[in-house]
């Protein structure tokens, strides 16, 4: 399925509540829900009924009527050339070699057919009962895939053809090599099709299974074909993987990536990972790889083994857990909206000039096409927005996949309804529209006479790689392909070695296909005049996973030369997926200069690389330091040298502490010491520093003070008695540096230095202590369980909360553990010497984290709303409410105020705001019940990125925050205070992403029927 539906699916938004929904009965409501074998799934389910309609109270518009509430540029016009009843919920478009289109009808959608729930997780992840059997021998759903042909060449679609039908959740489709490929997770099929007439001759092989049910608009979904003859498809967010093929077994991963499977010798493997959300699949004419985001940008440049933005709470740790960051997706100039998207980068001629090159995208969650220009910055893009090409005042229209056909214009498969919400597990879709629409020149349509492709010459199909739409020269590469004829060979080279650059790279793909890219082929290509035709050369060198010895020294004479940067990252890449003795050539080819320091792709692609190598071929890795030049590069000191200890660091033994040692042994200078020792103390945090080896040991014995802060440090995590009791004595020593004290009360915390407490204590109740001093004492004291630090500090706590941050690490010091809490709600509730208001609605959620009866009780009673509203009360404040700000008065100015008191620390909106939440600047703002939902019900779905989880540690605390990094066996939590906690995997007990938001319920409750008015006025403003 093309994920733009997806994502509009994931919005937060819920439309009005309609009247007739409001009125069904509870036996109507569960109706709607999928089968469960489990009854307290059910029940939960059944809850949904209570958060209201999900669809607005309009009527769908008749599919003539609607192209008159359509607005674009005078240089286009629109058609309408498909509706209801002849596509019904169209989820994906594509052309096959006939010029033919063919849409998938997601009628099965949400649930597949004879499935049972087993199981629902927070986020709306479902376990069914059963793995479903592939089609034909499982149960037959609703989906089905329909041809729709034009058979007299007038730009109509005359006759339509069901191709497969039965399906059961079926996303996508493509053609070639003699088959139709059919995306029906949990499955990859191939439909026998040796007559290219697209009708399956019998039933299909299963070429992979293992691609995940678990949301059903996050399944994988989007097949393309890509240059090298790979069959392309993404999948979602919150749905993981564990894919086989006949030769490539358990690919597992977490959902957010884009995939590929090699037709021809099985192989299946993970492209890039990341991504935000990702979904689409899109090659341009360079074939570089395009997907949207579900974010503010226009999603990731995705390069080959790559690791882009994942909320890594929600959807789960990268496969590779020494990634230590990300690549960004495309910095864009525009409108920062939430952009939920399919694209097509347009390369056809049928458009106007201004088109041409750019990105046209589709944001079904608002309701425009938007046209964007790419602008080269290093070896990616930034992007800017130019112009909706396309927009409505009609909230049914859900544009969810885009794709340019042989005609050259751009078609829009239109989901058409106005749900917008998966948070309400009822099956409340509208299930009888869809339409599809043609986006062209105003100067009129331009028909194609019929062809067929594969009735080709090879001279006809050579010819078509020079042709100027982009649409037939990758029709004609999959011919290339489908044939695998050498005897194309010599009609190409002339192509190849032609002063044509685009007729040169379609060349060598054609070649490729042919199965002509042979070790003399490659090297020719490598030095070709075109940057592009040899970054291909050096991406088909490196999909085989090794290379000649010939071709090796090509790569390195190329890396030694090459100013390209598109080839310098293509390099990076490939050398992450050959062996050491090409790849670390290759590397220290790449790294000779500094020419990539700027790049916003290359340094962490070449650090990708060289830890592909870091601990199987360690030798090679190490041996290139010890050339003092490599240490002078930028991307070395700023990328590379924190990264490659660090790495040795996490995972620990002796060959790799040793490693560490002999870098800084290698360090040429004082300033690279300090870079490597910034690395390590990265790699060592959480650990126990008693398990070092005496030579890492002795090698960081002079540089102490700077990895852990204090002279004394090293000698104290090893447990010697002797330095551990001069540290105590220096933390209470007010004469000591400030750095030092605070260094030795980390470690005495970390270190669980039980001798410390009365130190740490004196600390935090002295006087005249500093508030930092007095923030790390309370923040170390957490890691100690005596009933009498929580009686300490409670009793000291009328003198500790006149600074904010001392105040809130207590509050987080005695809401870590039960004993801890309760002294302190005495003190609130019995003794009356602290205030509730003082405590924070978070912070007191915080305190029911740690599901202790007594104090959930003390607590919804000190602070009612904390308390989780039920789903009556809440349908009821959304009535109320949407009746509040349709009557109108609002005062933009006074409301602008008051969402600066109320909202503002949390969400930015217009410019200004916190980060906390998400920015609000880009949502469905004019949609009253979308924005109240989320106010009024924060919990129902939280996005990624804002997912809260409880940690029990093993020495009994209670932490909480989000997961910021998840590298090696180490986790790192960032409190809402902006605070990094980084726990060993080995010390998490239980860690639970929690059900509630880390947004309070009932704000709207504070205010005044008039500040409700103003504040949305200011919220809906345009």
């Amino acid at each position: 399925m093309n994920l733009s539906f997806r994502a509009w699916l994931l919005c937060l938004g819920m439309a009005a509540l309609t009247a007739c929904q409001q009125k069904n009965t509870k036996k109507e409501a569960a109706s709607l829900l999928p089968e469960s074998d489990n009854e307290d799934v059910a029940r939960y389910m059944q809850q949904f009924s209570g958060v209201g309609a999900l669809s607005d109270s309009s009527e769908p518009t008749a599919p003539k009527d609607a192209l008159a509430h359509f607005k674009y540029p005078a240089d286009l016009a629109l058609d309408l050339v498909l509706a209801e009843p002849q596509v019904v919920q169209p989820v994906e478009l594509s052309f096959d070699h006939r010029g033919r289109l063919w849409v998938v009808q997601y009628h099965q959608y949400p649930y597949p057919q004879g499935l049972k729930v087993s199981s629902i997780d927070n986020y709306l992840r479902i376990k069914f009962d059963k793995i479903p059997a592939a089609p034909p021998q499982g149960v037959k759903g609703a989906d089905k895939i329909t041809i729709f042909e034009d058979t007299d060449g007038n730009g109509t679609f005359d006759r339509s053809t069901d191709a497969v039908t039965g399906l059961n959740i079926a996303t996508s489709v493509q053609t070639g090599r003699g088959k139709v490929w059919v995306l029906n997770p949990p499955y990859l099929l191939a439909y026998p099709d040796a007559n290219n007439d697209g009708i399956p001759e019998g039933p299909p092989q299963v070429c992979l299974e293992g691609f995940g049910l678990e949301d059903t608009h996050a399944v994988a979904n989007s097949l393309r074909w890509g240059p090298d003859g790979w069959l392309y498809g993404a999948q979602g967010s919150t749905t993981t993987a564990n894919v086989s093929s006949s030769v490539s077994k358990n690919i597992a991963f977490q959902g957010q990536a884009v995939w590929r499977y090699n037709v021809d010798t099985q192989v299946f493997e993970v492209f890039a990972e990341g991504g935000g959300n990702t979904f689409n699949v899109e090659f341009d004419s360079k074939g570089r790889l395009f997907s949207g985001d579900n974010g503010y940008n226009r999603g990731p440049y995705f390069k080959q083994g790559a690791y882009y933005q994942k909320s890594l709470g929600k959807h789960g740790p990268y496969t590779n857990a020494y990634t230590f960051g990300h690549l960004p997706s495309m910095p864009l100039t525009g409108e920062k909206k939430r952009f939920t998207h399919s694209l097509v980068r347009y390369e056809e001629t049928a458009l106007p000039e201004r088109y041409r090159g750019k990105m046209i995208a589709v944001n079904p969650l608002l309701n425009f096409v938007q046209l964007t220009r790419f602008a080269t910055k290093g070896s990616s893009f930034a992007n800017v927005d130019e112009d909706k090409v396309l927009q409505t005042d009609d909230r049914w229209f859900r544009p969810v996949n885009i794709k340019t056909g042989p005609d050259g214009a751009v078609y829009l498969a239109d989901w058409y309804d106005s749900r917008l919400s998966h948070v309400d597990p009822r099956d409340t879709w509208h299930k009888s529209s869809g339409r599809v629409y043609r986006l062209r020149s105003k100067s009129g349509n331009r028909p194609v006479p019929r062809f067929d492709l594969s009735r080709y010459t090879i001279p006809q199909l050579v010819t078509l790689l020079q042709d100027e739409n982009k649409w037939f020269r990758q029709q004609a590469q999959l011919q290339f392909a489908n044939r695998a004829d050498r005897s194309a060979i010599p009609a190409l080279l002339p192509l190849l070695r032609s002063g044509n650059p685009q007729a040169a790279l379609e060349a060598l793909w054609a070649i490729h296909g042919s199965k002509g890219f042979t070790d003399d082929m490659a090297l020719e290509a490598l030095a070709h005049q075109d940057p592009y035709v040899r970054s291909w050369a050096v991406r088909l060198l490196g999909d085989g996973k090794a290379v000649s010895v010939r071709a090796g020294e090509g790569l390195e004479r190329l890396a030694r030369k090459e100013q390209h940067p598109e080839v310098r990252s293509q390099l990076a890449a490939t050398a992450k997926r050959l062996p050491s003795s090409v790849a670390v050539p290759v590397i220290t080819a790449l790294l000779k200069d500094n020419k990539d320091a700027e790049d916003p792709d290359i340094p962490l692609l070449t650090w990708w690389a060289m830890e592909a190598k870091a601990e199987t071929d360690r030798e090679q890795i190490l041996a290139m330091f010890g050339n003092s030049g490599l240490w002078q590069n930028k991307v070395v000191q700023k990328t590379i040298l924190p990264r490659l200890v660090q790495r040795y660091a996490m995972p620990g033994g002796e060959a790799n502490y040793a490693a560490v040692a002999r870098l800084l042994a290698l360090a040429p200078s004082k300033s690279m010491v300090k870079i490597l020792i910034d690395g390590l103390s990265e790699g060592l945090r959480g650990k126990d520093i008693n398990a070092l080896p005496p030579v890492l040991a002795k090698a960081i014995q002079p540089y102490q003070a700077e990895l852990f802060g204090a002279p004394l440090a090293l000698e104290v995590k090893q447990g010697n008695a002797k330095a551990t009791a001069a540290a105590i004595k220096t933390i209470t020593d007010t004469k000591a540096a400030t750095r030092h004290r605070l260094a030795y009360i980390r470690i005495m915390g970390e270190t669980r230095q039980q001798q410390a407490v009365p130190a740490l204590l004196k600390v935090v109740t002295a006087a005249g202590a500093s508030a930092a001093l007095k923030q790390t004492g309370l923040q170390a004291l957490q890691y100690f369980s005596a009933p009498e630090i929580g009686a300490r500090v409670v009793a000291a706590y009328p003198q500790l909360r006149g600074d904010e941050d001392v105040r809130n690490a207590a509050i987080d010091l005695v809401a870590s553990r039960a004993a801890w809490a309760a002294a302190f709600l005495d003190a609130i509730e019995t003794q009356k010497v602290i205030s509730p208001a003082d405590v924070s609605e978070q912070a007191a959620r915080k305190l029911q984290l740690l599901k202790d009866e007594a104090i959930t009780t003390r607590v919804n009673r000190l602070w009612p709303n904390v308390k989780v509203a039920t789903a009556a009360e809440k349908n009821a404040s959304m009535a109320r409410y949407v009746k509040i700000i349709k009557a109108g008065g609002g005062d933009v100015g006074k409301g602008r105020i008051l969402y600066q008191n109320n909202c503002g620390a949390c969400h930015r909106l217009f410019d200004a705001g916190g980060a906390i939440g998400p920015d609000l600047t880009g949502y469905d703002r004019d949609n009253i019940s979308s924005m109240l939902l989320n106010i009024i019900d924060p919990n129902a779905d939280i996005r990624e990125g804002y997912v809260i989880h409880r940690v029990i540690t093993t020495d009994g605390r209670t932490l909480e925050g989000k997961i910021v990094s998840r590298n090696g066996d180490a986790i790192t939590l960032q409190s809402l205070a902006g605070k990094d906690m980084t726990l060993p995997a080995s010390q998490v007990k239980e860690m639970k992403a929690q059900p509630t938001s880390i947004m309070p319920e009932r704000i709207l409750d504070r205010l005044s029927e008039q500040e409700v008015k103003d504040i949305f006025a200011y919220i809906m403003k345009k």
